[in-house]
Protein backbone atom coordinates (compact mmCIF):
# COMPACT_ATOMS: atom_id res chain seq x y z
CA UNK A 1 0.00 0.00 0.00
CA UNK A 2 1.37 3.40 -0.92
CA UNK A 3 1.29 6.54 1.12
CA UNK A 4 -2.06 8.25 0.75
CA UNK A 5 -2.08 11.17 3.18
CA UNK A 6 0.29 14.08 3.79
CA UNK A 7 0.59 15.17 7.40
CA UNK A 8 -0.15 18.89 7.67
CA UNK A 9 -0.79 21.29 10.52
CA UNK A 10 -2.09 24.23 8.51
CA UNK A 11 0.86 26.48 9.40
CA UNK A 12 3.58 27.16 6.83
CA UNK A 13 6.43 27.17 9.34
CA UNK A 14 5.35 23.96 11.08
CA UNK A 15 4.59 22.32 7.72
CA UNK A 16 8.17 22.72 6.52
CA UNK A 17 10.10 19.52 6.06
CA UNK A 18 11.50 18.33 9.42
CA UNK A 19 14.99 18.23 7.90
CA UNK A 20 14.64 21.93 7.06
CA UNK A 21 13.51 22.74 10.58
CA UNK A 22 16.32 20.78 12.22
CA UNK A 23 19.01 22.24 9.95
CA UNK A 24 17.72 25.78 10.40
CA UNK A 25 17.72 25.58 14.20
CA UNK A 26 21.19 24.00 14.28
CA UNK A 27 22.56 26.78 12.04
CA UNK A 28 21.03 29.39 14.35
CA UNK A 29 22.70 27.72 17.34
CA UNK A 30 26.09 27.69 15.59
CA UNK A 31 25.74 31.36 14.60
CA UNK A 32 24.99 32.28 18.21
CA UNK A 33 28.04 30.36 19.48
CA UNK A 34 30.56 31.68 16.98
CA UNK A 35 30.10 35.36 17.72
CA UNK A 36 29.41 37.49 20.78
CA UNK A 37 26.43 39.01 22.52
CA UNK A 38 25.15 40.73 19.38
CA UNK A 39 24.79 37.48 17.44
CA UNK A 40 23.22 35.80 20.47
CA UNK A 41 20.64 38.57 20.81
CA UNK A 42 19.91 38.44 17.07
CA UNK A 43 19.38 34.65 17.19
CA UNK A 44 17.05 34.94 20.18
CA UNK A 45 15.00 37.59 18.39
CA UNK A 46 14.81 35.43 15.26
CA UNK A 47 13.64 32.48 17.35
CA UNK A 48 10.90 34.58 18.94
CA UNK A 49 9.76 35.76 15.50
CA UNK A 50 9.71 32.22 14.12
CA UNK A 51 7.78 30.98 17.16
CA UNK A 52 5.19 33.69 16.60
CA UNK A 53 4.96 32.85 12.89
CA UNK A 54 4.47 29.18 13.78
CA UNK A 55 1.66 29.95 16.21
CA UNK A 56 3.70 28.64 19.14
CA UNK A 57 4.69 31.94 20.74
CA UNK A 58 3.07 31.43 24.15
CA UNK A 59 4.27 27.84 24.53
CA UNK A 60 7.76 28.81 23.32
CA UNK A 61 8.07 31.76 25.71
CA UNK A 62 6.81 29.67 28.63
CA UNK A 63 9.27 26.84 27.99
CA UNK A 64 12.12 29.24 27.23
CA UNK A 65 11.57 31.24 30.41
CA UNK A 66 11.36 28.14 32.63
CA UNK A 67 14.51 26.55 31.23
CA UNK A 68 16.91 28.75 29.28
CA UNK A 69 16.25 32.04 31.04
CA UNK A 70 16.30 30.56 34.54
CA UNK A 71 19.50 28.61 33.81
CA UNK A 72 21.19 31.72 32.37
CA UNK A 73 20.27 33.85 35.40
CA UNK A 74 21.53 31.18 37.79
CA UNK A 75 24.84 30.96 35.89
CA UNK A 76 25.33 34.75 36.01
CA UNK A 77 24.50 34.86 39.73
CA UNK A 78 26.84 32.00 40.64
CA UNK A 79 29.71 33.29 38.55
CA UNK A 80 29.28 36.80 39.99
CA UNK A 81 29.33 35.54 43.58
CA UNK A 82 32.05 32.90 43.41
CA UNK A 83 34.58 34.12 40.82
CA UNK A 84 37.23 36.22 42.60
CA UNK A 85 38.42 39.51 41.16
CA UNK A 86 39.74 42.94 41.96
CA UNK A 87 36.57 44.80 40.97
CA UNK A 88 34.47 44.06 44.05
CA UNK A 89 30.93 45.45 43.96
CA UNK A 90 29.82 44.39 47.44
CA UNK A 91 30.67 41.85 50.11
CA UNK A 92 28.59 39.88 52.55
CA UNK A 93 30.50 37.51 54.78
CA UNK A 94 32.42 35.01 52.62
CA UNK A 95 30.50 36.05 49.51
CA UNK A 96 31.55 38.88 47.23
CA UNK A 97 30.14 40.06 43.93
CA UNK A 98 32.85 40.93 41.43
CA UNK A 99 32.78 42.59 38.05
CA UNK A 100 35.08 39.93 36.62
CA UNK A 101 32.68 37.20 37.72
CA UNK A 102 29.71 39.05 36.28
CA UNK A 103 31.38 39.50 32.90
CA UNK A 104 32.49 35.87 32.77
CA UNK A 105 29.05 34.69 33.82
CA UNK A 106 27.38 36.90 31.21
CA UNK A 107 29.61 35.50 28.48
CA UNK A 108 28.98 31.91 29.54
CA UNK A 109 25.23 32.46 29.95
CA UNK A 110 25.02 34.12 26.52
CA UNK A 111 26.52 31.03 24.93
CA UNK A 112 24.09 28.79 26.77
CA UNK A 113 21.17 30.99 25.76
CA UNK A 114 22.31 31.25 22.15
CA UNK A 115 22.66 27.49 21.76
CA UNK A 116 19.62 26.43 23.79
CA UNK A 117 17.05 28.90 22.44
CA UNK A 118 17.01 27.38 18.90
CA UNK A 119 16.70 23.93 20.46
CA UNK A 120 13.65 25.04 22.44
CA UNK A 121 12.23 26.46 19.21
CA UNK A 122 12.91 23.15 17.46
CA UNK A 123 10.91 21.28 20.09
CA UNK A 124 7.98 23.60 19.42
CA UNK A 125 8.19 23.31 15.63
CA UNK A 126 8.91 19.66 14.93
CA UNK A 127 6.18 17.08 15.07
CA UNK A 128 7.73 13.85 16.29
CA UNK A 129 5.71 11.67 13.94
CA UNK A 130 6.74 13.75 10.92
CA UNK A 131 10.37 13.69 12.03
CA UNK A 132 10.38 9.90 12.33
CA UNK A 133 8.80 9.51 8.88
CA UNK A 134 11.40 11.83 7.38
CA UNK A 135 14.24 9.94 9.07
CA UNK A 136 12.97 6.65 7.66
CA UNK A 137 12.45 8.23 4.23
CA UNK A 138 16.12 9.21 4.24
CA UNK A 139 17.19 5.63 4.87
CA UNK A 140 17.63 5.57 8.64
CA UNK A 141 16.88 2.18 10.16
CA UNK A 142 13.46 1.83 11.85
CA UNK A 143 15.28 0.42 14.88
CA UNK A 144 17.24 3.65 15.22
CA UNK A 145 14.10 5.76 14.86
CA UNK A 146 12.32 3.65 17.48
CA UNK A 147 15.17 4.13 19.95
CA UNK A 148 15.04 7.87 19.24
CA UNK A 149 11.28 8.06 19.82
CA UNK A 150 11.48 5.92 22.96
CA UNK A 151 14.23 8.13 24.37
CA UNK A 152 12.28 11.31 23.70
CA UNK A 153 9.06 9.92 25.18
CA UNK A 154 10.49 8.18 28.24
CA UNK A 155 10.34 11.22 30.56
CA UNK A 156 6.77 12.29 29.63
CA UNK A 157 5.56 8.70 29.89
CA UNK A 158 7.15 8.19 33.31
CA UNK A 159 5.73 11.52 34.49
CA UNK A 160 2.24 10.50 33.40
CA UNK A 161 2.65 7.09 35.01
CA UNK A 162 3.83 8.75 38.23
CA UNK A 163 0.72 10.96 38.19
CA UNK A 164 -1.51 7.91 37.88
CA UNK A 165 0.26 6.20 40.79
CA UNK A 166 -0.01 9.33 42.96
CA UNK A 167 -3.76 9.55 42.21
CA UNK A 168 -4.10 5.91 43.25
CA UNK A 169 -2.24 6.64 46.50
CA UNK A 170 -4.58 9.57 47.23
CA UNK A 171 -7.59 7.35 46.58
CA UNK A 172 -6.23 4.97 49.21
CA UNK A 173 -5.99 7.77 51.77
CA UNK A 174 -2.25 8.46 51.52
CA UNK A 175 -1.48 12.15 52.13
CA UNK A 176 0.61 13.56 49.27
CA UNK A 177 -0.12 17.32 49.23
CA UNK A 178 1.04 18.51 52.65
CA UNK A 179 4.48 19.81 53.64
CA UNK A 180 7.78 18.68 52.14
CA UNK A 181 8.35 15.95 54.73
CA UNK A 182 4.96 14.39 54.01
CA UNK A 183 5.62 14.56 50.26
CA UNK A 184 9.00 12.87 50.70
CA UNK A 185 7.41 10.06 52.72
CA UNK A 186 4.69 9.68 50.09
CA UNK A 187 7.24 9.62 47.29
CA UNK A 188 9.00 6.41 48.28
CA UNK A 189 5.89 4.14 48.14
CA UNK A 190 5.45 5.20 44.50
CA UNK A 191 8.95 4.09 43.43
CA UNK A 192 8.16 0.37 43.52
CA UNK A 193 4.97 0.54 41.42
CA UNK A 194 6.67 2.94 39.01
CA UNK A 195 9.62 0.57 38.42
CA UNK A 196 7.39 -2.49 38.11
CA UNK A 197 4.99 -0.78 35.72
CA UNK A 198 7.92 0.45 33.63
CA UNK A 199 9.30 -3.08 33.31
CA UNK A 200 5.87 -4.42 32.37
CA UNK A 201 5.51 -1.60 29.85
CA UNK A 202 8.77 -2.58 28.17
CA UNK A 203 7.54 -6.15 27.77
CA UNK A 204 4.21 -4.96 26.37
CA UNK A 205 5.98 -2.72 23.86
CA UNK A 206 8.17 -5.61 22.74
CA UNK A 207 5.11 -7.80 22.14
CA UNK A 208 3.39 -4.96 20.25
CA UNK A 209 6.41 -4.41 18.01
CA UNK A 210 6.62 -8.11 17.20
CA UNK A 211 2.88 -8.22 16.41
CA UNK A 212 3.31 -5.29 14.01
CA UNK A 213 6.17 -6.94 12.14
CA UNK A 214 8.87 -4.60 13.44
CA UNK A 215 11.62 -7.12 12.71
CA UNK A 216 10.25 -8.10 9.30
CA UNK A 217 12.59 -7.67 6.35
CA UNK A 218 11.82 -6.18 2.96
CA UNK A 219 10.50 -2.83 1.76
CA UNK A 220 8.29 -0.82 4.08
CA UNK A 221 5.30 1.36 3.24
CA UNK A 222 3.42 4.02 5.15
CA UNK A 223 -0.07 5.46 5.11
CA UNK A 224 1.42 8.93 5.55
CA UNK A 225 3.98 10.97 3.63
CA UNK A 226 6.17 14.00 4.19
CA UNK A 227 6.61 16.48 1.37
CA UNK A 228 9.99 17.92 0.47
CA UNK A 229 9.06 20.99 -1.55
CA UNK A 230 11.21 23.35 -3.56
CA UNK A 231 10.93 25.90 -0.75
CA UNK A 232 12.42 23.37 1.67
CA UNK A 233 15.34 22.67 -0.64
CA UNK A 234 16.01 26.38 -1.16
CA UNK A 235 15.91 27.02 2.57
CA UNK A 236 18.32 24.17 3.26
CA UNK A 237 20.76 25.42 0.63
CA UNK A 238 20.52 28.89 2.16
CA UNK A 239 21.15 27.46 5.63
CA UNK A 240 24.27 25.63 4.42
CA UNK A 241 25.53 28.79 2.70
CA UNK A 242 24.92 30.85 5.83
CA UNK A 243 26.73 28.26 7.93
CA UNK A 244 29.74 28.30 5.58
CA UNK A 245 29.84 32.12 5.58
CA UNK A 246 29.75 32.45 9.38
CA UNK A 247 32.35 29.72 9.90
CA UNK A 248 34.73 31.27 7.38
CA UNK A 249 34.09 34.71 8.86
CA UNK A 250 34.84 33.44 12.35
CA UNK A 251 38.09 31.83 11.19
CA UNK A 252 39.15 35.04 9.45
CA UNK A 253 38.51 37.04 12.62
CA UNK A 254 40.53 34.55 14.68
CA UNK A 255 43.50 34.79 12.31
CA UNK A 256 43.64 38.58 12.53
Amino acid sequence: MSATETIRSGNRVRDLNPATQVLGCLVLAVVALLFGLVSMAAVVVVCFVLAAAAGRFVAFVSTWAKTVLVLSLVIVALQTMFIPGEEVWWEWGPLSATGEGFRRGTLFASRIMGAATPLVLLVQLVDLRRLVLEMERRGISPKVTYVFVATVNIIPQMRDRMGVIMDAQRARGVETDANWWVRIKAFFPTIGPLIISSIVGVEEKAITLEARGFTATGPRTSLYSIQDTGVDRVLRVGAWVLLAVVVVGRVVLWLR
